[in-house]
């Protein structure tokens, strides 16, 4: 079957973004192909009980399909929804979302989703694989590196510094020591920093002088040394070749000091409604003393220490704690402590004594001895904030015994990705 040219008509999508169809019991998925659509599509792979395929030619294309404006977008795979229009992007989410908790047999009503007010160049932190002077994007489900001119997701000026800090890196022959890229912009405050992964410690400081001077907003220029041959990006030893070891940003009447392995959400705006509407469901009150797992630099518990009586933050990452005791600080708040603490461990001692529990987990989701201290413990609400659909509806279909539950709000912070985050507050039943 491979190779063969077949029409098929689009009846559902991945939640990785491809078409769905179905020819004679065998189930093929389709890069690029939308809702609806009728298509001639030949088949670059075939499996037991699927196959793979890419479109030949477009027979009836969706309403929604859009002319992108990247042209590396079909072959990076950052932007599987680049191609469709943004409102039926928010409606493809929302869809995927309703199948997902169904999967997991629960009733959740799926709000509409809160749309971003950036589509393009909203994406804070820009990280670029770099090998034989190849400067880009990892293919899809592959090591091979997309390069590129422009990314229409990452901000404009990431986009410059890029373009200027590649050319400066090879003028000086300095791209054999160098494995990633990642560049920190921050928009509330203009400053940026500048992180060169590295194989070795060599000296880069030829590239310093003349890209602070084109880019004042460079605060920060760190040397992180990762010799390991493994998918990690950044090592544990970290060398300040200018400025700052942490840049500073500003959001909401709050600053916030980012260090280069600190979590900081990737879309600036989007942010400042996420926490807004996570403290409004909550509906915390100066009565509630509240715990914020997986703090990082303190953003959540900072953002609703003001509404709050007392806030208590835990972090695993050294960096994003003593971030956020320096924020805490720098923004004179009094009431918020932070603890370092791995959420994998008895989190009793924190949980034990408080009114409202906010967790926001990396996509692997809740940890299962987590789950079994949130359903005994005495809490008034849980708000789960979520960028993995699949293991937040796992662990609602967990929590269920012990809590009340209904709606779902989703929030785009990935324009133009299959990506939602989603918020929702738990009672205890």
């Amino acid at each position: 079957m491979k190779n063969q040219i077949i029409e098929l008509k689009c009846i559902d999508m991945s939640v990785d973004g491809q078409g769905i169809c179905k020819h004679e019991g065998l189930v093929v998925f389709v890069k690029g192909m939308i809702l609806d659509e009728v298509a001639k599509v030949k088949i670059i792979a075939h499996k037991k009980n699927l196959a793979y395929g890419i479109i030949d030619e477009l027979l009836i294309p969706s309403k929604y399909r859009k002319e992108s404006k990247c042209p590396i977008a079909y072959k990076c795979g950052g932007c599987d929804y680049r191609h469709i229009d943004y409102s039926y992007q928010l409606y493809l989410k929302k869809r995927s979302l309703i199948n997902t908790f169904k999967n997991f047999n629960l009733d959740v009503e799926v709000r509409d989703v809160l749309p971003s007010p950036l589509v393009d160049h909203y994406r804070n932190k820009t990280q670029i694989p770099v090998k034989d002077e190849k400067f880009g994007f990892y293919r899809k489900n592959s090591n091979d590196i997309v390069e590129f001119d422009q990314c229409y997701i990452q901000t404009q000026l990431s986009n410059e510094i890029l373009k200027e800090l590649k050319a400066l890196i090879l003028k000086n022959n300095l791209d054999k020591y160098l494995r990633h890229i990642i560049i920190k912009d921050c928009m509330g405050s203009k400053e940026v920093m500048i992180a060169l992964i590295v194989s070795r410690f060599e000296d880069f400081s030829p590239i310093v002088e003349p890209l602070t001077f084109k880019y004042p907003n460079i605060k920060s220029i760190i040397l992180n040394l990762n010799d390991k041959d493994t998918n990690v990006v950044l090592g544990s030893e970290e060398k300040l070749i200018y400025g700052n070891p942490y840049v500073v940003d500003e959001f909401a009447g709050l600053k916030f000091k980012i260090s280069l392995k600190s979590f900081y959400q990737v879309n600036y705006q989007q942010m400042i409604n996420l926490y807004t509407l996570a403290k409004d469901l909550a509906d915390i009150t100066k009565d509630n003393s509240v715990l914020d797992l997986y703090s990082g630099i303190g953003t959540i518990s900072l953002f609703v220490s003001k509404f709050a009586k007392d806030v208590t933050g835990v972090e695993v990452v050294k960096a994003a704690v003593e971030n956020a005791k320096e924020n805490a600080k720098l923004n004179n708040i009094t009431n918020a402590t932070f603890y370092l603490d791995d959420a994998k461990n008895p989190m009793d001692k924190y949980i034990n004594g408080k009114d409202v529990v906010i967790v926001d987990p990396p996509r692997k989701g809740l940890s299962s001895s987590l789950v079994e201290s949130l359903k005994k413990a005495d809490i008034k609400k849980l708000v789960y904030i979520s960028c993995g659909p699949a293991t937040l509806a796992r662990d609602l279909a967990l929590l269920k015994e012990a809590y009340n539950f209904d709606t779902v709000y989703p929030v785009d912070m990935f324009p133009n990705t299959v990506h939602v985050e989603n918020v929702i507050v738990l009672s205890k039943s």
